[in-house]
């Protein structure tokens, strides 16, 4: 990622609460194919300093080969927004879109166990509405299931995060941003910015 110094994020607390609240990533690996992708649900936790994160392919996806000591990125984009010129006060001024996104670098690895399975779709699984219980799963079908899965871990080697908030803008362009952001709903985008301030 082009990572310009007034943009930077390096918090690993803030970079992990962002792939939290925007879970949905994309793989990418290279294979005998070339560049593989895939766009998966991800968990994400800090271990000893470490992002890692946890996630599942289907075990036919050709990114499976992967999984056993591979290198990988993935990406994570969080809010965004088309920030128009006419509404920063000081002028002359271009359109640019401001967006936080995380790249995470790292190494494969292959979780073959059960146990080690389980555990990976109970945290994938936390936030789901109705309560999802892959305990209450009769065995059979549960075996089948994770037949049909490979879950697996990627250790971060390097992290680029980027916070695009308008912070190159004067306040009073970022107050008027904020301002024309909220009156098109887009709070979450808003909020970012006005931690520049």
């Amino acid at each position: 990622m082009y990572l310009r110094p007034v943009f930077a994020v390096e918090d690993q607390t803030r970079i992990a609460g962002l792939i939290a609240s925007n879970p949905f990533g994309v793989l990418v690996t290279t294979g005998a194919a070339g560049l593989e992708g895939s766009h998966i649900p991800f968990a994400v936790m800090v271990e000893d300093g470490t992002l890692v994160l946890e996630a599942h392919l289907a075990a036919a996806n050709p990114q499976v080969a992967a999984l056993s000591g591979g290198t990988a990125l993935a990406i994570f984009s969080g809010p965004h927004a088309y920030i128009a010129p006419g509404w920063y006060r000081t002028q002359p001024a271009v359109p640019t879109w401001d967006y936080a996104a995380v790249h995470v670098h790292g190494t494969l690895e292959l979780c073959d166990g059960a146990d080690e399975t389980a555990a990976i779709l109970r945290t994938l699984a936390v936030g789901d509405p109705a309560g999802f219980d892959l305990d209450a799963l009769a065995p059979g079908y549960r075996a089948q299931m994770f037949k049909g899965i490979k879950a697996f871990r990627l250790r971060a080697t390097r992290v680029e995060a980027q916070w695009k908030m308008s912070q190159n803008r004067s306040r009073e362009d970022r107050e008027s941003v904020i301002t024309a952001l909220r009156a098109q709903g887009n709070d979450a985008c808003a909020e970012l910015i006005a931690e520049t301030l």
